[in-house]
C-alpha cells in the first residue's frame, strides 16, 4: 500500500517537473516569429558528431511546469520551441507544460526530436503528445548527411506540419539557404544558439578548446 503511494507521489513529481539545460526567452532563429526556446536535458541517442552534446551530459535544472508556463504565457513570443536532449523522453511533463500555456493564451509548438514520427506513433505516452505540436522536426543527426541546410542538422531530418498553424510561413522560412546561429554573451560563458554552418562550427569549435569548455551550444 505504502509502495503503490510512492509510486503515485512520483509519478506526480515526473510529470510536473522537467529537467532543463537551458532556456531562452527570445530568439528568431528556430522557427517563425520570435521563439520561447527550452532545450530539455537527457537524450537517449548517440549521434556520432551531435552539436549539443552538454544537453545529455552537462548541467541542468529543474523547473516545475507550473512556473515556466507562466513565464511563455507572459513572453512577448509567439511561440515555444523545444530542443535538445531528447524531448520526447520527458513528453509527459511537456504535454502538462504546453496545456497549461494554452489555458492561458494561444501558443505554437515547434519540437526537435532524435525519434522520428513513426516511431513516435508506435509508443503511447509519446504519441500523446504529437496532437499537441504544429511542427515536428525529426530523425537522429547523421554527420554524413550533414548538407549544410538550414534549420536541420542532416539531409535525413523531415520537417512534419502537424496542424495548419505555420504551413504558409513556414515553406518559405524552412526554404531558407542558408544557416543562421548566433552567439550570446554571459558573465561566464558563451552560448551558441541555432544551427551554425560548416564555417561557423568550425570557428566555434577552435573557440570551446581555448576557452577549456566554458561554452555550451544549443
Amino acid at each position: 500500500m505504502a509502495y503503490s503511494l510512492l509510486q503515485r507521489v512520483m509519478s506526480m513529481y515526473e510529470k510536473t517537473i522537467l529537467k532543463v539545460s537551458h532556456v531562452e526567452e527570445s530568439t528568431n532563429l528556430l522557427g517563425p516569429y520570435n521563439r520561447f526556446v527550452i532545450w530539455v536535458h537527457g537524450c537517449c541517442f548517440d549521434c556520432d558528431g551531435c552539436l549539443a552534446e552538454n544537453t545529455k551530459n552537462g548541467t541542468y535544472e529543474e523547473i516545475n511546469t507550473d512556473e515556466l508556463a507562466y513565464r511563455i504565457a507572459n513572453s512577448t513570443c509567439e511561440g515555444v520551441t523545444i530542443s535538445g536532449g531528447e524531448p520526447f523522453l520527458q513528453a509527459a511533463g511537456l504535454l502538462k507544460l504546453i496545456r497549461e500555456i494554452r489555458e492561458q493564451r494561444d501558443i505554437g509548438v515547434i519540437i526537435y526530436s532524435g525519434f522520428t514520427l513513426e516511431e513516435l506513433k508506435q509508443d503511447d505516452e509519446k504519441a500523446s503528445l504529437l496532437p499537441e505540436i504544429d511542427v515536428l522536426i525529426d530523425g537522429r543527426y547523421i554527420k554524413e548527411l550533414d548538407d549544410n541546410r538550414a534549420y536541420v542538422g542532416s539531409s535525413n531530418q523531415i520537417i512534419h506540419y502537424l496542424s495548419s498553424r505555420y504551413i504558409n510561413i513556414g515553406k518559405d522560412y524552412y526554404a531558407a539557404n542558408k544557416r543562421r546561429a548566433e552567439i550570446k554573451l554571459t558573465e561566464t560563458q558563451a552560448i551558441l544558439i541555432g544551427v551554425p554552418s560548416h564555417n561557423v562550427l568550425k570557428t566555434w569549435q577552435e573557440i570551446k578548446k581555448k576557452s577549456g569548455g566554458m561554452n555550451n551550444d544549443f
